[in-house]
């Protein structure tokens, strides 16, 4: 009987196209930097993503401003928040638990905005560079376009999304 042949992982990857907009430089962080942060995140999650079209993100930074006004458009709160997260796909499509065979709309994940300002606060207020900060938040931001929620889940559910970003966090390269 012949010996099953495993494709190199590095094949098995999606080439990930990343949209960055920076409408805040307050971060003061090369967008090649952030770029690469994205797509070793991307490529964490990849296994939760059971739609293989899936390919491409939008990530914004922008201000606490630009940020309340989207979170009061979008989540009824008016406040500047961390990090925002806009999925195309429901949690059941992207992860495959549909019963219905999802024709992706399009290859784009979501699109994540996040708060320049805010992450700098919040670095400060954690005791982490800007970069683990921001790190912290795209990790989040991700999970919650593949699906995964903290707020309006169980409690095993929302442990579930905490020891999946601890995972992803921990194999970062963040320098």
């Amino acid at each position: 009987m012949p010996a099953i042949q495993r494709k190199n992982a590095s094949s098995d990857k999606r080439t990930w196209k990343i949209h960055l907009s920076v409408e805040s430089r307050k971060l003061g962080i090369p967008s090649s930097w952030i770029k690469k942060l994205l797509t070793q995140v991307l490529h964490h999650v990849e296994s939760d993503i059971a739609i293989p079209e899936v390919c491409e993100i939008h990530l914004a930074l922008t201000d606490d401003a630009r940020i309340q006004v989207l979170n009061k458009e979008y989540r009824n709160k008016d406040k500047a928040t961390d990090v925002l997260s806009f999925p195309q796909f429901h949690p059941k499509e992207i992860s495959g638990r549909s019963r219905r065979r999802v024709d992706a709309p399009g290859p784009y994940l979501g699109d994540l905005v996040i708060s320049t300002e805010t992450t700098l606060k919040q670095a400060k207020e954690f005791g982490v560079t800007k970069r683990e900060e921001l790190a912290r938040l795209v990790v989040h931001g991700v999970l919650h376009l593949c699906g995964y929620d903290h707020e309006k889940v169980p409690a095993a559910d929302a442990q579930r999304m905490r020891r999946r970003e601890r995972y992803i966090r921990s194999r970062l390269v963040v320098r």
